[in-house]
């Protein structure tokens, strides 16, 4: 994977609202990831404030060059909607599985193609 010096911010990725205001001006002005994190939780924690510019310098030093991507789930929670997809399909009901789970239902759909089909 190349590297990268740009940061992109997905505007339809928004913030919950009582933490849109906090760092939604930070991050759309100036989309560099680092400022947006340490402004969210320079927010969050007010006493931090004193240490953020130093941390942030050093998380710029440990992991400059390096793209990355930020999934919307944890591993722990993408491997619990697995094993739910997993008890509840049947093979005839994508919909319903991914109406009560949430996802989509080429979601539901891939995750049984890669547990090698239903267990049912």
């Amino acid at each position: 994977m190349a590297a990268n010096s740009e940061t992109h911010v997905h505007t339809q990725h928004t913030a919950p609202a009582s933490r849109e205001a906090m760092v939604a001006n930070e991050v759309f002005s100036n989309p560099d990831l680092v400022d947006a994190i340490f402004s969210f939780i320079a927010a969050e924690f007010p006493d931090f404030a004193s240490r953020a510019a130093v941390l942030k310098e050093e998380v710029r030093r440990e992991f400059s060059g390096i793209e990355i991507y930020i999934p919307q789930r944890s591993m722990a929670q993408r491997e619990q909607i697995t094993k739910e997809v997993l008890a509840m399909f049947d093979g005839r009901n994508a919909s319903e599985v991914a109406r009560r789970l949430g996802i989509g239902r080429a979601t539901v759909y891939r995750i049984i193609k890669q547990q090698g089909g239903h267990s049912k």
